[in-house]
């Protein structure tokens, strides 16, 4: 199935890796409430599978979900979800059933308005609403950068902590009046 697939049950996913992500990063804190997680999300995809014997929905091929001001760019994009008899809750997913993990993989990008972050793989486990990117992650905000290999943020607690050999860290501090005259 190609072209625009409108999904609005998947509000988790850039609920998770939205603008607080890399700036809870950056700063050290996290911004619950102010994420579009209210906002309808449309995803384009090359293709899309959906494997109800697995509950697994898997978007394929210059994946791109936009939600508000917040875009995930990702090669490929697996939901896993609960049937609705099992679910227990008011939120759907896929075909009826709530939102469990949602897997983006291969280059994966997330923006917004003011920070970018990038990787190859990006987990978030909805239940414990604990975000993981993995290999070679670069975060940005304006001039400032942070890389390491793998990030793992709380988004319940904002508590985040990149790992995995060496972490750098480029902060630019901001130009003074004076400076910008000379």
């Amino acid at each position: 199935m190609a072209g625009r697939i409108p999904i609005l049950t998947l509000a988790a996913l850039l609920w998770a890796l939205s603008a607080a992500v890399p700036q809870a990063v950056a700063q050290g804190q996290s911004r619950p409430g102010s994420l579009d997680s209210d906002q309808p999300i449309d995803i384009d995809a090359d293709a899309l599978e959906v494997r109800q014997d697995q509950n697994l929905a898997i978007f394929t091929g210059n994946v791109v979900a936009v939600q508000g001001r917040i875009q995930l760019r990702a090669e490929q994009l697996k939901v896993w979800y609960r049937p609705a008899a099992d679910s227990g809750s008011a939120k759907t997913a896929g075909p009826g059933g709530t939102i469990i993990r949602i897997d983006a993989i291969n280059r994966v990008f997330v923006t917004s308005e003011t920070e970018n972050a990038k990787g190859d793989l990006g987990i978030y486990e909805v239940k414990e609403q604990r975000l993981t990117l993995t290999g070679a992650v670069v975060l940005t905000r304006g001039a400032d950068v942070l890389r390491g290999n793998k990030l793992v943020m709380n988004l319940a607690t904002g508590q985040s902590k990149i790992s995995g050999g060496r972490v750098h860290g480029r902060f630019v501090p901001p130009k003074r009046q004076n400076d910008t005259a000379k």
